[in-house]
């Protein structure tokens, strides 16, 4: 690209995931001189991440100019790069979706598998595929770097009824590194706190989490692939040296303290591969570990996500947006947060020198040998001026691989039903879902989302 693009970013006023976004684009030394267009329809908060970015282009003599509207056909026009990143009443609704499957004995996270991404799928999709189509009409050789949830079924609307560039990213591999690093901390000469397991309601969770997976990144090379939220070790290496250290991790599975990520730990005695995802994230995709009346939750002390907590760390993140907008504080701090990564796949699309990255969804070309051509797969990829291209990594173990093949027809079915509003797809799509083993359920199911969200799925009107 000879000349400095042009970023749109959809979602600009979320107090998380904008604010991360937004930070490490500005300080992405190539994108400097780069146009910064800021989308969201809630205009309070949109000026607020507005007058923020102006601090932090001046502060940090980023180059940027910076634009903002409400109206995102206006900023698309001749986009080179659209960042999505939206969500819709997302504690409530999500909420909702786990306690109505729950109402059928269904315990699960309910995000990007299960029942409940039925629901997430069809409510975002709602709004996302005008976006989709606004993209095309408007930037149609832009770049979509799509971190909507669910991120595969939103990168399989757009592989399906666009004509779109789209990649879909993740930082999940980062718990990845974590694991790894809990597990070999001996090996590696990290400090890990005796007898550590993850769970939402630790006030130092951020912290220790990414402590602990940043330095095991250091000295740590992971090769992981599958679908998004369900990927799988496949190498496991150090940096320096080379050296396999999926021995050494193994023998620490055998007398790691047994209350850290047992369902991780079930799985990998199972499939004998290392899953990526954690516990949480794992259980959206199995067929044994939903059943409310066995306790699987309760046997695995799976962790549902806390949605209160989410909400009071949102307006805790809004009351700091507010102070740094008006100019009190210091910035310093927000340099040094985790990136997301969108800045990096933009500036190697952008630089065109080939950067590798770990972990992007893109349509499966081969990359995962048993696994179907055109699906979207969580794979290394290269990023570079001619586009992204993922890492062939052969086979999964069969039995992943069987369990993955499930995922992916489910969630290509639910997407039609979601854009085309057609019930019967939707049914067959939950009697298929490995977590629902009765027809009526799946029926039940169905009417219940379809009739609590009728006001977000105009589509099943």
């Amino acid at each position: 690209m000879n000349r400095s693009p042009k970023i749109v970013v959809i979602g600009a006023g979320s107090a998380s995931f904008g604010l991360s976004i937004l930070g490490k684009l500005l300080l992405e030394k190539p994108l400097s001189g780069s146009r910064l267009c800021l989308v969201d329809i809630n205009k309070e908060g949109l000026t607020k991440i507005h007058k923020l970015a102006d601090r932090l282009n001046r502060e940090w003599d980023a180059g940027f100019t910076i634009e903002s509207s409400p109206d995102r056909r206006e900023m698309l026009r001749d986009a080179d790069f659209v960042v999505l990143s939206i969500a819709i009443d997302r504690e409530e609704c999500w909420r909702k979706d786990v306690e109505i499957a729950q109402k059928y004995g269904i315990a699960h996270y309910g995000e990007n598998g299960g029942p409940g991404a039925f629901a997430h799928t069809a409510r975002n999709l709602a709004v996302v595929m005008d976006i989709l189509r606004d993209v095309e009409e408007l930037c149609p050789d832009a770049w979509l770097l799509n971190f909507t949830n669910p991120v595969p079924r939103i990168s399989i609307a757009a592989r399906k009824y666009t004509q779109i560039k789209t990649v879909g990213i993740c930082h999940q591999i980062g718990f990845g590194y974590m694991v790894v690093g809990n597990l070999l901390q001996n090996e590696l000469g990290i400090e890990v706190p005796e007898n550590y397991r993850f769970y939402w309601e630790d006030p130092k969770r951020h912290e220790t989490e990414h402590r602990i997976a940043d330095e095991a990144k250091e000295k740590v090379s992971l090769l992981a692939a599958g679908i998004n939220h369900f990927t799988w070790m496949l190498g496991v290496r150090h940096r320096q040296t080379g050296e396999d250290l999926y021995p050494a991790l193994w023998e620490r599975h055998k007398t790691h303290y047994k209350g850290f990520e047992p369902l991780t730990r079930e799985l990998a005695d199972l499939f004998g591969l290392y899953p990526v995802s954690g516990d949480c994230h794992l259980c959206e995709y199995l067929p044994y570990s939903h059943n409310m009346n066995r306790g699987v939750w309760e046997r695995y002390d799976i962790q549902m996500y806390n949605l209160d907590l989410a909400e009071q760390g949102r307006d805790q993140l809004w009351e700091k947006i507010d102070q740094l907008a008006s100019g009190k504080g210091d910035t310093d701090y927000l340099r040094e947060a985790h990136t997301e990564r969108a800045e990096k796949v933009i500036s190697g699309l952008v630089v065109g020198q080939p950067v590798l990255e770990e972990s992007l969804n893109i349509p499966n070309r081969g990359y995962i040998q048993n696994l179907p051509e055109g699906a979207i797969v969580e794979v290394p990829a290269m990023v570079s001026a001619h586009g992204i291209h993922g890492v062939g990594v052969g086979n999964l173990p069969e039995g992943i691989a069987e369990i993955c093949r499930r995922q992916i027809t489910v969630a290509e079915m639910v997407v039609e039903s979601a854009v085309t509003g057609d019930k019967e797809l939707a049914l067959r799509a939950l009697a298929l879902d490995p977590m629902i083993d009765d027809p009526q359920v799946a029926r039940d199911l169905l009417n219940d989302y379809l009739t609590t969200f009728r006001d977000y799925l105009p589509q099943f009107a």
